[in-house]
């Protein structure tokens, strides 16, 4: 599989799915929870979350996180996945509100569903019940299916970073 194969394969996961396993840990406690992102602004994924929440704690304590995203209905020859480390923060100042915007106009793209679930950037910062949180990759891997087919054997293969960051982007 080439470098272009691989960057295709995990740029297509990123953009199919809308959910993923995002793993944090904090006081020695690790934690695992599902969120809901989209792709940007920029080639980041965001997310919003309560700032009580265990992982939203983890991310103010360490921002080292990791992540899957794996199509949960896919079968035989079609499963597909990625796992990923990456820098998570809390968005904060002038980008707030363009993150905001962003991310409930691609999440939402119907306007009579969007309105039910918008909510305005204030709700996202000092007293506002969410925030809205900012991961950047930093280290990519997708199954090796080429070795699997010939050992059977489950391993990785690393994602060429900087080229899967332009693909996201484009």
């Amino acid at each position: 599989m080439t470098e272009d194969d691989l960057v295709r394969r995990a740029v297509k996961l990123v953009r199919e799915n809308r959910y993923l396993t995002l793993a944090t840990c904090g006081g020695g406690m690790p934690w695992a929870a599902p969120i809901n992102y989209v792709i940007g602004p920029g080639s980041h994924l965001h997310f919003y979350s309560t700032p009580t929440a265990r992982h939203s704690r983890h991310i103010a304590a360490t921002r080292s996180v990791a992540a899957a995203i794996f199509d949960s209905t896919a079968v035989g020859d079609d499963v597909d996945g990625m796992q990923f480390v990456g820098e998570c923060a809390e968005v904060t100042g002038p980008e707030l509100a363009a993150v905001c915007e962003h991310y409930f106009a691609t999440n939402f793209p119907d306007p009579q569903v969007r309105e039910w679930w918008y909510r305005p950037p204030t709700e996202f910062e000092g007293d506002g019940t969410w925030r809205f949180y900012r991961l950047e990759f930093t280290e990519i891997h997708l199954i090796d299916v080429e070795s699997f087919e010939e050992t059977k054997v489950d391993a990785r293969v690393e994602v060429p970073l900087a080229r899967f960051l332009d693909a996201l982007r484009a």
